[in-house]
């Protein structure tokens, strides 16, 4: 899954859920805003926009690419569905005795309007118009109360993801901590986040495994490919730890594929690093992130690459030989098979959209997209996500994960401002401008999207798909890597015993 992603973790993707109908803006830090904010509600197409909510579905990987469905204009002046007559069961009444009732005015209909009406206006027995202020002004009150009580709850949730991203803000896109990064894109999500220094020592931990399991093997530590050979080994197998300190020795078990939630459905933040660091276990979204923070504490080169609704590692030898690592099941894998998906086409090759490596830039835009889709899934659409997309697509102009996110807004505003006329029949959309311009520019960022090649993967096909490396790898082609990558450790390990053996000066 990926984070895209979260949302491309691509996410991945979201899908629409109900979440809370109102939503308020709140002051966002001043680098995050493309536009100004005012301390105001916000706007009644807002409010009915995050009515409809997301849920992502981070299954897809950590292109947590947020799931958007293309919506024709039928679709979407489609009337709701017309009630059905019910046919009820018929049930014995009991008469209904009538509190305040007046001997003098008697009990028909009729009368007990003119009672209601009299009492209304203070001229019987029961409430005043004092009391009928009172009464109301009370619940005007306990109104007010509940609407600071929504607006203390949504500023605890969005808060975080405000720090988080003026702590991004102050990142270098083309050099910065990718172990920093991921901690701000999952701790927004806590409500009782690890520390980073916790997160951290958790991965320096598996780099300082790393720097054993290369010692044990004789390998040069100093080579880039011995690097991602050492990172790779946690994939594959259990292996024996020394604590240094303590001297301790237990056994790490191999990172593996977490069958369980696999795409965030039930839980989001299966989706994430912490959770793999405190389990061992992950998916297509969080096992390359490991890696690749890894690989950072170790100064190794390594890279994230995508394809649909999926992630994974890519790395290159001395003579630029490029090697791909599937993190799911721990094997070196040949490109015919990511192409196999049949979701990769031409155009998305064409753009570098899929298996091709993320520069440092498109990696920060990337790991901005998790905090975007941690966001939607748990807060809404509203100013702060929208001004969030904006600042990816300025740095990743073709940051799948944050057109999508465009796309989902887009659409809710068309299908907003077709309610709001009455969903008038297609050939008079025309006729309502502001309309006509939603629906038109819902419509453009759907182009965008297909611009870069994208094709949305069903579930079941991943799944199937991710299948089939049990049995590519033993394909000549596969086996043919396999070989090439012993054949490279061997002789790094020959090297290093030529040079212990080698006098100094």
């Amino acid at each position: 899954m990926t984070t895209a992603s979260r949302q491309p973790t691509l996410r991945s993707q979201a899908h629409l859920q109900g979440t809370q109908s109102q939503r308020r803006k709140t002051q966002p830090c001043k680098r995050a805003c493309l536009h100004p904010r005012h301390p105001s509600y916000i706007s009644l197409l807002i409010i009915n926009l995050l009515a409809w909510g997301l849920t992502s579905t981070y299954g897809q990987s950590i292109s947590r690419q947020t799931l958007f469905s293309k919506k024709s204009i039928t679709e979407l002046t489609q009337h709701p569905p017309t009630p059905q007559q019910q046919k009820f069961q018929e049930v014995t009444t009991t008469p209904v005795v009538i509190n305040n009732y007046n001997p003098i005015l008697g009990n028909s209909s009729i009368e007990q309007q003119n009672r209601i009406i009299l009492q209304q206006q203070g001229m019987l027995p029961g409430q005043t118009n004092q009391q009928q202020k009172e009464l109301q002004s009370l619940k005007q009150e306990m109104r007010q109360d509940e609407i600071e009580a929504e607006k203390a709850a949504y500023m605890a949730k969005m808060k975080p993801f405000e720090n988080s991203l003026n702590e991004f803000l102050k990142m270098n896109p083309d050099s910065f901590s990718i172990s920093k990064a991921i901690y701000l894109t999952e701790s927004a999500w806590y409500d009782n986040p690890p520390t980073y220094q916790q997160f951290e020592n958790a991965i320096k931990q598996r780099a300082a495994l790393v720097k054993q399991i290369l010692k044990q093997e004789g390998v040069n530590p100093n080579s880039n490919i011995a690097k991602n050979y050492g990172i790779q080994k946690l994939y594959k197998q259990d292996t024996k730890y020394i604590n240094p300190k303590t001297k301790q020795t237990f056994i790490a078990p191999k990172v593996t594929y977490d069958f369980n939630d696999p795409y965030g459905d039930k839980n989001w933040s299966n989706m994430f690093l912490t959770k793999l660091l405190g389990t061992g276990k992950g998916q297509c979204h969080s096992m390359p992130l490991l890696y690749l923070a890894i690989a950072e504490q170790l100064g190794a080169k390594a890279y994230l690459s995508l394809s649909p609704e999926h992630s994974f590692i890519q790395y290159f030898n001395e003579n630029g030989y490029r090697y791909n690592f599937e993190t799911t099941n721990g094997n070196l894998v040949n490109q015919t098979w990511l192409m196999q998906s049949n979701y990769i086409n031409a155009t998305a090759l064409k753009n570098k959209t899929y298996l091709d490596t993320l520069s440092n830039r498109q990696l920060y835009a990337q790991l901005l997209s998790d905090l975007l889709q941690n966001y939607t899934g748990k807060v809404g659409y509203d100013n702060f996500s929208q001004q969030l997309t904006q600042q990816i697509l300025a740095i990743n102009p073709k940051n799948i994960a944050a057109l999508m996110t465009q796309a989902n807004f887009n659409t809710f505003i068309a299908r907003d401002e077709l309610k709001a006329v009455g969903y008038p029949p297609v050939n008079e959309i025309p006729n309502y401008p502001k309309v006509n311009q939603a629906y038109q520019n819902m419509l453009q960022s759907y182009q965008l999207i297909d611009e870069q090649g994208f094709q949305e993967m069903p579930k079941e096909a991943y799944q199937q798909w991710l299948k089939t490396i049990e049995t590519e790898k033993k394909k000549e082609e596969n086996q043919e890597i396999q070989k090439r990558m012993k054949a490279e450790i061997e002789m790094l390990k020959k090297l290093k015993s030529v040079m212990l053996k080698t006098p100094k000066g």
